[in-house]
């Protein structure tokens, strides 16, 4: 009976317009099956800071995140979303990998 919230965190750099997020959406639920879900978009200063803030506005029990699984240079020059939310997060939180 657990209830998923799907969010995407709109940021003032990386600005997405409702339309495409509605899109995008589309694509990414017609191969999957959920029936209890809500999708939201988020505004924030970053992807990080959004995340956190809307999990405790919902007061999320449990946040999921998937990651590229960078390593080396890559990792180094482009950091990590999730591994920044695994550290400054008040909730668990789980990752998994992208397919690449």
């Amino acid at each position: 009976e657990a209830k998923l919230h799907l969010v995407y965190i709109n940021t003032a750099n990386e600005f997405i317009t409702s339309e495409a997020i509605d899109n995008r959406l589309s694509k990414y639920l017609d191969n999957l099956n959920f029936s209890n879900y809500e999708f939201h978009v988020y505004n924030d200063e970053s992807i990080e800071r959004g995340i956190m803030n809307f999990s405790r506005k919902v007061n999320a029990d449990l946040v999921g995140i998937a990651t590229h699984g960078r390593k080396g240079l890559s990792h180094f020059f482009n950091g990590s979303i999730s591994e920044d939310l695994v550290n400054h997060a008040t909730s668990p939180v789980i990752t998994f990998q992208l397919k690449k």
